[in-house]
């Protein structure tokens, strides 16, 4: 049988790389800055820190996609969603539903048909990983309820590891969708393990963020988002697998490319986003 190609949709940039503490988390300087980058569209990224400006920070958003600067097909949830379930209190688990179900809303407003989450996380992370799954059929259908593809994420772990969770997820919820990280397969040294799970990529993989990682074993001391070459994964079996896989979503950068001055290293990004599109050079 001949093997299936990817035909992937675009290479995307994460707000995230662009939008940092170093430059006020501004979203409007997106409108100048997307123009310059190799990329087909916007990631969004909803950070917990604009809590007291999101409204502001809607309005910014919807204006640049009505004047048609970028698209936004994929929206990553707020992190302290996964956080807060992951410390399990009643109160935190509540903020958590509330703070899911606005995220769904804004990704619709967005246009957004994809959504990752990070279903657990912080300091407690997935030392009682029940807490964190149990929400997870739930928010699959909230999202669906808003035109979204809920995908949970292959985020660093304290205990087990994200591809054992990914697994025991398939086995009690057997659509779920997943996005895959390389720098957290890595984070892991799992990265290998993760592309020969063949119940993962038999359609269960919606999503990609492809970044380095310079690190060891869990070490959480470097957990920088590098740019593609500054690290040691190795994506040459990672593009092949996937080009191999049938997969047919998007691609997404998160490389971190504000500088301390708050300067965008435009450079850099276009760097990694080349990578990325000539590792996938299926791209139709």
């Amino acid at each position: 049988m001949e093997e299936a190609k990817a035909r992937i949709k675009g290479v995307l940039c994460s707000s995230g790389a662009l939008v940092t503490r170093f430059n006020g988390r501004d979203p409007s300087l997106l409108r100048g800055v997307f123009p310059m980058l190799h990329a087909d569209g916007i990631e969004f990224m909803i950070y917990p820190s604009w809590d007291d400006r999101l409204d502001t920070v809607r309005e910014t958003m919807r204006s640049m996609l009505k004047d048609g600067i970028f698209n936004i097909p994929v929206v990553h949830a707020d992190k302290r969603i996964g956080e807060l379930l992951s410390h399990g209190s009643e109160s935190d688990i509540a903020e958590a539903r509330r703070r899911f179900s606005m995220n769904c809303i804004i990704a619709e407003e967005l246009n957004a048909s994809l959504m990752v989450l990070h279903l657990w996380g912080g300091i407690d992370s997935d030392y009682h990983i029940s807490r964190n799954t149990d929400e997870l059929a739930s928010f699959m259908s909230e999202a669906e309820r808003h035109g979204l593809l809920l995908t949970v994420e292959n985020v660093i772990c304290g205990d087990k590891t994200p591809l054992a969770h990914i697994q025991s997820i398939l086995e009690s919820i057997p659509n779920a969708m997943f996005t895959i990280d390389t720098k957290m397969a890595e984070f892991h040294l799992e990265l290998s393990k993760t592309i020969e799970c063949k119940k993962l990529w038999d359609g269960h993989v919606r999503h990609l963020h492809i970044n380095d990682y310079s690190g060891g074993l869990k070490d959480f001391s470097d957990l920088r988002v590098r740019h593609i070459g500054d690290g040691h994964v190795d994506f040459k079996p990672f593009f092949e697998h996937v080009l191999s896989s049938g997969y047919d979503g998007y691609a997404t950068v998160e490389s971190t490319s504000v500088l301390p001055d708050g300067s965008i290293d435009i450079q850099s990004i276009n760097r990694s986003l080349d990578a990325v599109r000539s590792g996938l050079s299926h791209i139709q």
